[in-house]
């Protein structure tokens, strides 16, 4: 009975044991073995070529894919933004003074060449709060073609020409009322509605087509996004979809005609309110620039909010020219109503202002607005003055 009982449980044991190939294999795996798709295909044209297992030897007809190739080394990068900000109201909420307006870092790269990532952190902001530090951008875009391309995760929505600029890139130092209230960059057209720095969770397609002209420029841009609606480092909260999408024609290089439409919800806390929102423009970057566009809410609903019933506008024009290739004078006119039914509401903006960038990566901003506020409580605060100074360091 125990010679019964031994035999079977030396099978057992022997039989357990690793071969020479499992032990090869998983002390490879131990030793970092690529086990990837890369690998595999790597190993199969080998074989095809009949050099199997002899593909680091360098043997003709083995591929050596190499991890530089096919991989970039990821991109640390940042900008710094300071401003001073005086404001001749004496009921204005908050002092004048100094400031930051906000500290980014970013980490981007590629892997195997058509697929890009970034993740970006505003660690700027009154910590514990919603608009303290926290991400803004996170990413995966597959970029095969120019054509159609595929962005899944965090990023700007695709609405208004202003909403994807780098604030590097806004002349009159900062985004327009329209910029700010329709795309979610904190407005008081929503009870509850929080500053998303432009972006939401979602899907995007995008691309370019059709070559014309000397120059060989794109004809076509379009994008199109499924987002959530809730804006930044929100899940779904009332199990809607905001659907937006551009279409921009560029006859000729650097002029761009676009047209911009957004139906979509956001839910305040209580319940869910609707809208739908399009936006026109034209923008021209080239010997000067110029941009202009016009944007409507035409719906909104939604008990005990401020934007039931209520149909609001918002338009702006600006236009720079350099006085040095590193010197620039701007210039603006930027329009809100809450209301467009009534010129009560009209908050308009008139601004100059000088840019200088002595350097690639440094830049400075000092600009003039007069602003003339209809709907200020005080007869006597309806026209005041503001002075913005901004200075900008990229890293």
């Amino acid at each position: 009975m125990k010679l019964k009982f031994v035999v079977p449980v030396i099978c057992v044991v022997v039989f357990s044991l690793p071969s020479g190939a499992q032990l090869a294999a998983n002390e490879e795996y131990l030793d970092g073995y690529d086990h990837s798709l890369q690998a595999y295909i790597t190993d199969r044209l080998a074989r095809s070529s009949g050099h199997a297992g002899k593909v680091s030897d360098g043997m003709p007809g083995a591929k050596k894919w190499k991890v530089a190739d096919y991989v970039t080394v990821p991109k640390f990068g940042g900008y710094v933004v300071t401003t001073y900000k005086y404001d001749n109201r004496e009921s204005k909420e908050g002092g004048d003074g100094f400031g930051l307006r906000f500290l980014r870092l970013y980490l981007d790269g590629t892997v195997l060449r058509d697929f890009s990532y970034r993740v970006q952190l505003n660690v700027s902001g009154e910590p514990g709060t919603k608009n303290g530090a926290r991400i803004v951008d996170a990413f995966i875009a597959w970029q095969k073609w120019k054509a159609f391309g595929i962005k899944v995760g965090q990023y700007k929505r695709c609405f208004t020409f202003e909403n994807p600029m780098n604030p590097w890139d806004i002349s009159n130092g900062d985004y327009a009322q329209l910029t700010k209230h329709f795309s979610g960059m904190g407005s008081d057209l929503y009870k509850g509605a929080a500053n998303n720095c432009g972006r939401d969770i979602g899907v995007q397609f995008y691309g370019d087509a059709l070559h014309v002209g000397r120059t060989h420029h794109y004809l076509l841009h379009y994008q199109a996004g499924v987002y959530n609606g809730q804006g930044i480092n929100n899940t779904d909260k009332d199990k809607e979809k905001d659907y937006i999408a551009t279409l921009q024609l560029q006859p000729v290089k650097g002029l761009y005609f676009g047209i911009f439409g957004w139906s979509g919800s956001f839910h305040d806390g209580v319940q869910s309110n609707y809208f739908k929102r399009w936006s026109a423009g034209v923008s021209y970057e080239g010997l000067f620039s110029a941009r202009t566009e016009y944007a409507r809410n035409i719906y909104a609903a939604g008990a005990d909010t401020k934007g039931i019933g209520r149909k609001s506008d918002a338009w702006y024009i600006r236009f720079g020219v350099p006085a040095w290739r590193w010197f620039r004078v701007n210039c603006g006119y930027d329009a809100y109503r809450s209301d467009m039914t009534s010129m009560v509401s009209l908050n308009s903006v008139y601004s100059l202002g000088l840019q200088a960038r002595p350097h690639k990566n440094l830049q400075f901003q000092l600009q003039w607005n007069y602003c003339h506020d209809n709907a200020a409580t005080l007869v006597a605060e309806k026209d005041y003055h503001q002075l913005n100074a901004q200075a900008y360091i990229r890293f």
